[in-house]
């Protein structure tokens, strides 16, 4: 990979531990021309105690030094910008077009804790986002060795068509940046609506063991084969919307999110 890449993490400064950080610096070692780190450092409300008792809400420049530390010791080329507004999300994707990165990368350091995996914001900026997001988690490795992309291609529609095509794409992207096998997943209803698997070869150039297609619920079928080939990254889709539609949760989009321990890239 030989173009410059702009990658916007996302840094919530009441957290110790700054993962999707982390997950950026690991990766630039493995690009040919090191990426170009944006950090957007805001508190989302919807996630966070914002009372004055949360020891963590006060930062100094200490733990500015700190922060900037490991990407300077990278040699990497940095901006950062703090945000204080309420609209925790929207600042988000205000900066996200004003800098037009490649990648956004957004902790989640509650996966597995409560019922619902994110905020509304942060699920808006999955819907809204224009670039591809990856969604860290903690504990989850950053050595990626298999690659797993979850797609729908018996479905026509031009929109789920697109978005197949952006989810194969970014699959053999970051699966040629690891150096990581690529394996792909395709669930369908029942035996009517049965993918075309030499179709997903042909496109993607993987051999038919790579290629898994089965039958039923499709955040059952893509968790359970996550956890089969014991895949260290998950690239799926969801629907791109707009206003008021893009804080409505997909209902599978919602529980294979729930489901997977993994590393996530959301296409939409």
């Amino acid at each position: 990979m030989t173009q410059k890449e702009e990658l916007l993490v996302v840094i919530e400064p009441s957290q110790e531990n700054h993962i999707a950080l982390e997950r950026a610096i690991l990766t630039s070692r493995l690009r040919e021309v090191k990426p170009v780190l944006h950090l957007f450092i805001g508190v989302d409300a919807e996630s966070t105690d914002l009372k004055a008792r949360n020891a963590n809400l006060f930062r100094d420049n200490k733990w500015l030094e700190n922060l900037l530390k490991p990407i300077e010791e990278e040699g990497l080329e940095y901006t950062y910008e703090f945000s204080w507004s309420i609209e925790w999300a929207e600042a988000l994707l205000i900066n996200a077009d004003r800098v037009h990165p490649d990648l956004i990368l957004i902790p989640d350091y509650e996966a597995g804790i409560r019922r619902s995996l994110f905020s509304d914001s942060k699920w808006a900026i999955l819907r809204r986002s224009a670039c591809p997001v990856m969604i860290v988690r903690p504990g989850a490795s950053s050595h990626r060795k298999r690659i797993l992309a979850a797609i729908n291609v018996q479905n026509e529609d031009p929109k789920y068509v697109e978005l197949n095509e952006k989810i194969i794409s970014k699959s053999l992207q970051v699966a040629k940046l690891y150096k990581a096998e690529l394996f792909v997943v395709n669930a369908y209803s029942d035996s009517l609506n049965y993918p075309n698997r030499e179709k997903i070869m042909a496109r993607t150039a993987l051999p038919s063991k790579n290629v898994h297609a089965e039958q039923g619920d499709t955040a059952d079928i893509i968790a359970e084969y996550a956890n089969r080939i014991k895949a260290d990254l998950v690239v799926m889709g969801t629907m791109a919307r707009k206003g008021a539609l893009s804080l409505m949760r997909g209902n599978t989009s919602e529980r294979l999110l729930n489901r997977i321990k993994q590393d996530v890239i959301t296409c939409s």
